[in-house]
């Protein structure tokens, strides 16, 4: 089981301890992370274009995060413009360095994407059009890294339902439909739990009801997760600790049973409980949940 953790894009260019759990670096946040069993970090939210300090200083996160021995994810966005891009380095200019070096240190690159959405009321696009807007992009983008062999494998996440959003990535199946429709190897899911267990409270997701699993086959294309802890309300990116809910286990379980061999991977917004709970002492105790149940499999099988 390889546990990862989201660290957010500023805190890759220097200060933020905001952002680092109160730790004086990112080194010092790494290490602390890395100590505890964490194998994967994630790029959270690595844009396409970025100014040339930013990109510099990203890099030498990178480097850094490559140096102590674990791997990079990277949590991007679909863009509109650049369609006539040949290379991936012309797609996504900010990952020049990552696509130039990381075969030496990983096998493969996940990158996980939200699907199109615009604000309900200031956009033209239904839901549907969106979806197919998102189709054509990520066949485009998947043609590319096919063509240029890269061992990249892009993630749709489902998202978590929005009243203000017009989203069509805001339930599993309609994740699974878009996928479904590019029909690539170079693309599967990103399970965000918390997003599908916020959508089975809210009574969004579709044609499931509290206490389902997404479809099957939505399993079974999952590449990637991002796990975190919501309220009874709905409210996600909290830790996985008896404050919040999650049934973690039962997610967990139907992943494996689907034959998941990707990151099991963390994604808290510190500022969402930092004034309430220790955030450093919560992400720990997050990483703990998720090593107790490793340890329980381990003992099972």
């Amino acid at each position: 089981m390889t546990i990862g953790f989201s660290i957010q894009n500023p805190a890759f260019s220097g200060g933020r301890e905001d952002l680092l759990a109160g730790h004086e670096s990112l080194e010092a946040f790494l290490v602390a992370l890395n100590a505890r069993g964490v194998q994967s970090i994630e790029i959270r939210k690595l844009a396409s274009v970025i100014d040339e300090e930013t990109y510099e200083a990203i890099n030498r996160s990178v480097q850094m995060i490559w140096d102590m021995g674990m791997e990079v994810t990277i949590h991007g966005e679909i863009t509109k413009d650049r369609a006539h891009a040949q290379t991936f380095s012309e797609l996504y200019p900010s990952m020049a360095y990552i696509l130039e070096h990381f075969r030496k240190y990983q096998d493969g690159l996940v990158m996980t994407l939200h699907a199109l959405q615009e604000e309900r009321g200031k956009t033209a696009f239904t839901a549907d059009e969106l979806a197919q807007q998102t189709v054509s992009i990520l066949r485009n983008w998947t043609e590319i890294v096919e063509k240029e062999n890269l061992p990249i494998c892009f993630a749709l996440e489902n998202n978590r339902s929005k009243e203000k959003k017009v989203d069509p990535g805001n339930a599993c199946r309609n994740v699974l439909a878009m996928v479904e429709q590019v029909d690539s190897p170079k693309l599967g899911i990103c399970w965000d739990m918390s997003h599908y267990h916020s959508n089975l409270i809210l009574g969004t997701e579709a044609d499931r009801k509290l206490g389902d699993l997404p479809p099957a086959a939505f399993l079974e294309r999952a590449v990637h997760t991002h796990i975190h802890g919501l309220t009874d309300s709905g409210k996600t990116h909290f830790p996985i600790t008896d404050a919040f809910i999650l049934p973690l286990e039962a997610y967990l379980n139907a992943l494996q049973k689907a034959g998941y061999e990707g990151v099991h991977n963390l994604e808290l917004t510190f500022n969402r409980f930092e004034k309430d709970l220790p955030v450093a002492e919560n992400v720990f105790l997050s990483i703990e949940r998720l090593q107790a149940y490793e340890a329980q499999m381990s003992l099972v099988n």
